[in-house]
């Protein structure tokens, strides 16, 4: 009996490879975006830290070249975390990109693999037809034989 083969099981192999890439990629993207997100964090509990540091010097008067220092300090805070916000967007993009890429890889690999177990029932039935016509023939064959042999 013969073993059931897929035709397209090479272009099923592609798209699960395909697809574990885009995974790959996937994690890779999440891991930027996290780094990113943390950066983010990081920038705007050093500006607290630094307001808050800023507030008790005020209290007990702080020179205006110090003041003018931490003024520069909270800009380039700020404009840190402008870019990074600009980034995390840039990377949530792209993230959506490769989703989107993903879902449609494996929109595809279901329709093949549907289409593979389909192939397989049909290809079970077609043998199961067959032998059972092979076993009507044999017992026809031997009915006849029988009839043969009485009538003899």
């Amino acid at each position: 009996m013969q073993k059931f083969h897929f035709k397209l099981q090479p272009l099923l192999n592609k798209e699960l490879i395909h697809e574990d890439e885009c995974i790959g990629r996937l994690r890779a993207i999440q891991d930027k975006l996290l780094k990113e997100e943390d950066k983010l964090r990081n920038l705007e509990k050093q500006k607290i830290i630094c307001q808050n540091d800023l507030s008790s010097k005020k209290q007990n008067d702080i020179a205006p070249v110090e003041l003018r220092t931490y003024e520069e300090y909270f800009l380039r805070l700020s404009s840190e975390a402008d870019s990074g916000k600009i980034r995390q967007q840039e990377i949530t993009k792209e993230f959506r990109i490769v989703q989107e890429e993903l879902a449609i890889i494996v929109k595809k690999r279901k329709a093949l693999e549907k289409l593979r177990d389909k192939w397989e029932e049909e290809y079970k039935d077609y043998l199961e037809s067959l032998s059972s016509k092979e076993m009507d023939d044999i017992a026809m064959t031997k009915f006849a034989n029988k009839l043969v042999a009485k009538n003899d």
